[in-house]
């Protein structure tokens, strides 16, 4: 499972501040963050994970 929103509530950054950091659409981030969970493909998952400074495993949280 992606846990973008997760992460971002954690380090207090917004949608906004994450696509101009990568350059994503912000309507695309707030897809990735919000209910319908829809995953990036590797290149975003790989910008995201450098705007916010992770490892991009950190991104991903298995499925119990």
């Amino acid at each position: 499972m992606f846990i973008l929103r997760e992460i971002m509530l954690e380090k207090n950054i917004t949608s906004q501040h994450l696509a101009n950091e990568t350059g994503i659409s912000k309507r695309t981030i707030d897809e990735y963050r919000g209910s319908r969970r829809k995953e990036p493909s590797l290149s975003n998952g790989l910008k995201i994970a450098k705007a916010l400074g992770v490892d991009p495993y950190e991104l991903i949280k298995e499925s119990d």
